[in-house]
């Protein structure tokens, strides 16, 4: 087969691998703040009301539009070397590794609200890769073909779900293997730098 006629072409193509990877970066926080910290909570005896609390984290993805102009207005070190987008990208996804290395130092019950604090920040540079993440791909799609278009919506997608499900279900079938949560959240970081473009 030709490769003009190759039908695989466009979903392998660098752009479209690339927001693939993002995909997967942007799903994996959601198990950190989301099932990982609940059985965290959970199993060091916390109230059904305070993993509720922490459960609110996840709001700061519904209202991240309202710093949305913030990303695009403010120039952060390196982007002029990388791009604006990912430039927001390469920090949002460090801060994201961070907060989650911080975070198994912060075992609960003693230090719960620490550990809270620094999920709520996780979530935040969550939620503002995401912004980055969408505004980079329509960048780097514009003008593109209809395919190329929807290959790259379906590849952030399928990488989402790979992060959130795929290699999110590591850390919480480890933790059935009698890994320690501050390991599991180690290991999450580790994984999460080895996410970065």
């Amino acid at each position: 087969m030709s490769r003009v006629d190759n039908p695989y072409r466009t979903w392998i193509s660098p752009p479209v691998l690339s927001v693939f990877a993002l995909g997967v970066s942007s799903g994996l926080p959601w198990v950190m703040i989301g099932s990982a910290l609940t059985l965290w909570l959970k199993e060091a005896g916390i109230s059904r009301t305070q993993i509720g609390f922490a459960g609110l984290i996840f709001s700061l993805y519904a209202i991240n539009f309202l710093w949305s102009p913030l990303v695009d207005a403010h120039r952060l070190p390196l982007s002029r070397r990388i791009g604006q987008m990912r430039s927001w990208i390469l920090y949002c996804q460090l801060g994201v590794a961070l907060c989650c290395l911080l975070m198994s130092y912060f075992p609960p019950p003693d230090a719960t609200q620490g550990l809270i604090a620094l999920a709520f920040v996780l979530a935040l540079c969550s939620a503002t890769q995401d912004i980055a993440v969408g505004a980079y791909r329509i960048d780097i799609f514009y003008g593109a073909d209809s395919k190329a278009l929807s290959a790259s919506s379906a590849a952030v997608t399928a990488g989402w779900w790979t992060g959130y499900a795929g290699i999110g279900g590591l850390p919480l079938w480890l933790s059935d293997a009698h890994w320690q949560w501050p390991q599991l959240y180690g290991l999450m970081a580790a994984i999460m730098l080895l996410l970065l473009f």
